[in-house]
């Protein structure tokens, strides 16, 4: 009886040494190589709003990219209507890939503008 529990508890780890792991690949998303602000940083220049005062600004935008990886639904908060046109014209209907959702999910971002 012991010879028969030995054998099976040998088999048992021998069947464990060999064994792979299961895993399960979900579907792949994309990787966004640069974060947000980078991306967004990249469809904006200096806005001209500002260029007459030379300031830094930190300027506070919501949007929302559909399934076309497009901003859309893109608000800007700022007391200044000029800057506030600039950057909607600049960046309405870009594209940030790796973003884009069903879901439509509200993205909050600071931009930090600086005067060369």
């Amino acid at each position: 009886m012991k010879k028969a529990i030995l054998l099976m508890l040998a088999g048992f780890l021998a069947m464990q040494a060999y064994a792979a792991p299961i895993t399960t690949k979900g579907p792949k998303m994309p990787k966004a190589t640069l974060t947000l602000e980078q991306q967004l940083a990249k469809y904006i220049s200096y806005p001209d709003a500002l260029n007459a005062s030379q300031q830094a600004g930190i300027v506070v935008i919501q949007f929302r990219v559909n399934g076309a990886s497009e901003l859309c639904q893109l608000e800007v908060f700022s007391q200044n209507d000029k800057l506030n046109h600039t950057l909607l014209r600049q960046l309405t209907g870009k594209k940030l890939p790796g973003y884009g959702s069903i879901g439509l999910e509200l993205y909050t971002v600071r931009l930090h503008f600086q005067p060369d």
